[in-house]
């Protein structure tokens, strides 16, 4: 049988290891960081009207990234790629008023605030120069 002596010593070593080691509490609880790793979608429905002195690129906003910080937009012409839209700008178009002659090629890609780059959407844009009778040489 066991003795009042044995019973009053395991209740001591509870009361101290509950002392020393503390209550269990959610709100101390530190939870884990969770890192975004997600790229958000791909810009969609990309289009460009080009008319007079300027071409507007147009596509389809994201409606399923919350954490859509912006689209980045670039020309990249004859292999050389200059950024239009370097900061994330939440936008839907953009108006490049100096497209240069021959092939062009805009790219555009969106970026959440995690600083994740969607896959590149990219539009081609031609622009024929036509040259007057006085423009030509003999």
């Amino acid at each position: 049988m066991v003795s009042n002596k044995m019973i009053l010593t395991v209740m001591l070593i509870a009361v101290v290891a509950l002392v020393c080691t503390g209550c269990s509490d959610e709100s101390t609880v530190i939870p884990a960081t969770v890192i975004d790793t997600a790229p958000p979608a791909v810009p969609a429905n990309l289009s460009v009207d080009h008319s007079g002195y300027s071409a507007v690129i147009n596509w389809t906003m994201s409606t399923v990234d919350t954490d859509l910080a912006g689209y980045i937009v670039t020309r990249e012409h004859y292999g050389v790629t200059e950024t239009l839209i370097g900061t994330p700008a939440l936008i839907s178009s953009y108006e490049d008023t100096n497209p240069l002659p021959g092939s062009t090629l805009y790219h555009v890609y969106a970026v959440d605030y995690a600083g994740n780059e969607s896959a590149v959407a990219t539009i081609s844009l031609t622009i024929v120069q036509s040259h007057s009778h006085s423009d030509l040489t003999d």
